[in-house]
């Protein structure tokens, strides 16, 4: 994780938002307004205690007393994610759903209903916005069909750095869809299909077409806008263009801070509590 570099006052007010996600940790620091000071993220890594504390604790803007896990009184440290429940030292802790609800709201500042399209490492949520609140939601809980690991197992498979499968899918020249939104399933799919010739960068584009198909399977998008949030959509840009034509009839927004929209809310809400 990238070190904090600004110097803090004593007697400001801070707000720290922990992402405590599946592979990857973010972690945002917001002054009393809401605005980002300082964003940084690294590999999830065990013990999660002991290393969500050492990446908090480094650097001048420490939220913590000298050598102690008590946070200073100007410091408010909130806590989503995968692993939120693991880290006692924190201030309080919000779901996933919430924290990018409010992360996405606090920069887009929507005041009409609209959805958030959110890939994780682990899961996938759908959530509806209404009257400036959560209405509903739906999540893939307990498949990788259509998240980040989906995607990473598959691009294992086909030894493609995952920074360079966007560019690649854009190079592709043949469509069709995989039969299987099952990860073992499609790994042994795309080899057979690999070994029968096809093109990776054909392969590469319809797993990311297996990918908008399984997410809009989990519910019906009622919504005029869709806004993306997560680490995955960070990573795989073209999934937005993706979604905007099979929802060609809505207006698709990629949040700005897509990355940090957890952590981000995380910060927000401690502004409340």
């Amino acid at each position: 994780m990238k070190e904090p570099s600004a110097q803090l006052s004593e007697n400001a007010r801070y707000y720290w938002g922990v992402d405590c996600g599946s592979s990857e940790i973010k972690v945002v620091l917001c002054d009393a307004s809401g605005n980002i000071l300082h964003k940084k993220k690294g590999k999830t890594l065990f013990p999660l205690y002991q290393n969500v504390y050492n990446a908090l604790n480094d650097g001048d803007a420490t939220p913590f007393v000298e050598n102690s896990p008590i946070t200073k009184d100007n410091h408010k440290i909130i806590a989503t994610g995968y692993g939120r429940h693991h880290l006692q030292f924190v201030d309080d802790k919000l779901t996933e759903i919430k924290a990018h609800f409010l992360g996405v709201q606090h920069q887009l500042k929507l005041d009409v209903p609209y959805t958030i399209i959110d890939i994780g490492g682990q899961d996938a949520k759908v959530i509806t916005i209404d009257n400036s609140k959560v209405d509903e939601f739906a999540m893939n809980r307990k498949c990788a069909a259509g998240t980040g690991a989906f995607i990473e197992e598959l691009a294992h498979r086909l030894e493609v750095p995952i920074g360079d499968m966007t560019k690649l899918a854009n190079q592709h020249d043949k469509e069709f869809m995989l039969n299987s939104f099952c990860t073992v399933f499609s790994g042994q799919e795309v080899i057979k299909t690999l070994m029968n010739g096809e093109r990776i960068e054909n392969l590469i584009f319809a797993l990311y077409r297996s990918v908008v198909k399984r997410v809009l399977e989990m519910t019906v998008v009622s919504t005029d806008i869709v806004a993306f949030s997560g680490g995955v959509i960070a990573h795989h840009p073209l999934l937005v263009e993706l979604f905007g034509q099979k929802l060609s009839d809505k207006e698709m927004v990629l949040t700005p801070e897509t990355q940090y929209c957890g952590a981000l809310g995380a910060a927000v809400h401690g502004m409340s509590v």
